[in-house]
C-alpha cells in the first residue's frame, strides 16, 4: 500500500510528528467521505455517471463541513456526518402549517433540542449573497 502524504515546514515540533498527524486527518476525512457520503460506491459502469455522482458527493460533504464550521454550537464542530443525523435530523416532530407560519414541533423529550435550535438560529443570522 503506497500512502502519499505533505510535509509541513514549521519551526518548532517534530517533522515526524506533523506527518503522522496530517496521515490520520486524512484517513479520518476520507473515511467520513466513504461512510457518511457514499465516495465509495459508485453504482454505474459509466464513468461520467459516477464522475457526477461523486462530484454531487463532494458538494455535499463540503456543504456539510461549512455548516459545522458556521453554524453548529462548539461541542458538535467536530462531530461527523452519522452523529449530526442522528442529533439534527433525525428528530422526531411535527411540521404544523397555520396562516403565513410554518413551526416545528419537536419532541419534547428531544435530547439535542438546544443544539437543534441554535444551529437554526445561526443558520438565520447568516448574511443573505443576493
Amino acid at each position: 500500500m503506497v500512502v502519499y502524504s505533505h510535509f509541513y515546514r514549521h519551526n518548532t515540533g517534530c517533522r515526524r510528528n506533523t506527518v503522522q498527524f496530517s496521515c490520520a486527518a486524512k484517513e479520518n476525512y476520507i473515511k467520513e467521505g466513504k461512510l457518511g457520503f457514499a465516495f465509495g460506491q459508485m453504482s454505474s459502469t459509466a464513468f461520467e455517471i459516477n464522475a457526477n455522482k461523486l462530484q454531487i458527493a463532494v458538494l455535499a460533504y463540503n456543504l456539510n463541513n461549512g455548516l459545522r464550521r458556521l453554524c453548529m454550537p462548539t461541542k458538535m464542530k467536530k462531530h461527523q456526518i452519522q452523529t449530526i443525523r442522528t442529533s439534527l435530523i433525525k428528530i422526531a416532530g411535527k411540521v404544523i402549517r397555520s396562516g403565513r407560519y410554518i413551526t416545528f414541533k419537536l419532541s419534547s423529550s428531544s435530547l439535542y433540542k438546544n443544539a437543534f435550535y441554535s444551529t437554526l438560529n445561526r443558520i438565520q443570522q447568516l448574511p443573505m449573497l443576493c
